[in-house]
């Protein structure tokens, strides 16, 4: 006959038991890793939003001179790295550029463009670590201060399991301007922390891949397994006094076709010396009024 426990021979068993380790670790077992990519200069080379400025003068959303001034932030974007203010700046305004734009008019561009410009510059070493993540059974996301249309335009192609980009308002189907989210700094780590949640992911089993210390760092602090890649000097440094892996990506998996690069106007490709000091300036005068909304 079975012998009923009572009291006095049960409590001090069960207080032997860590009841709250238990409890984590059979949560732990239902949920799952994940790999979070920074997407401008980790993901791709250089930038998205800036990847597309042509084509976008071209279909009436950014005169020339704005595209001059992007070509030039483009430069030094790609050699350095932006600041936590350049960053600001920057998508204050892409804000700023589709203000009144249609909602629809601007995802059919991303979804014609961003295959064309932007999906070109993913580097192979990215796209084998997503076949990694995905060996290993993780899920997989996109973060980036970038657009959400774009970010999600471009995740769909690469076929990961959801995105977070800055988002802008829309009123009455149109975009107004004003940034709602910021997909930037604690933003991403915001963001990281809620496609988590959404996807049952267990933050400190997953993989964060980051460049920008002012950008990237909080996302990358969020998660078990930080990656610094193609790291600014500043999150270089960080990463080697905390012994995170350090990496470079550099290939492109896919090259433009040499007819896209001869579409390239030639008053941009033979920019003259007074141009490019005139489109100097411009950034500098563009960031002040940036400053001052």
């Amino acid at each position: 006959m079975a012998r009923t426990l009572d009291c006095a021979e049960t409590a001090p068993r069960l207080a032997t038991l860590d009841i709250a380790r238990m409890v984590a670790e059979q949560d732990r077992s239902t949920r799952r890793a994940a790999a979070f990519f920074d997407v401008d200069r980790t993901l791709l080379r250089g930038s998205s939003l800036l990847a597309v400025a042509r084509p976008m003068r071209r279909a009436g959303f950014m005169p020339t001179r704005a595209m001059l001034h992007s070509l030039v932030v483009q430069a030094r974007f790609s050699v350095s790295g932006f600041d936590e203010a350049q960053i600001r700046d920057a998508v204050r305004g892409a804000g700023a550029l589709v203000a009144g734009v249609k909602a629809e008019e601007l995802m059919d561009f991303a979804r014609r463009e961003v295959p064309l410009h932007v999906l070109p510059r993913v580097h192979a070493e990215a796209r084998a670590r997503i076949a990694w993540h995905r060996e290993r059974g993780d899920l997989v996301f996109l973060v980036s201060s970038s657009p959400a249309q774009f970010i999600s335009v471009l995740g769909s192609i690469i076929g990961v399991d959801g995105v977070a980009g800055t988002v802008a308002e829309l009123r009455d189907g149109r975009y107004t301007g004003r940034i709602l989210r910021l997909c930037h700094g604690t933003g991403k780590a915001d963001a990281v922390r809620e496609l988590a949640a959404a996807h049952h992911v267990d933050l400190a089993l997953s993989h964060a891949y980051g460049d920008s210390f002012a950008s990237d760092l909080p996302m990358l602090e969020s998660v078990g397994h930080p990656v610094c890649v193609n790291g600014d000097r500043a999150l270089t440094a960080h990463a080697q006094r905390l012994g995170w892996p350090i990496e470079r990506f550099q290939r492109i998996s896919l090259r433009p076709s040499p007819g896209r690069l001869s579409r390239v106007p030639a008053r941009v490709a033979t920019l003259s010396g007074p141009a490019v000091r005139r489109a100097h300036g411009h950034v500098r005068n563009t960031a002040r009024a940036l400053r001052e909304l």
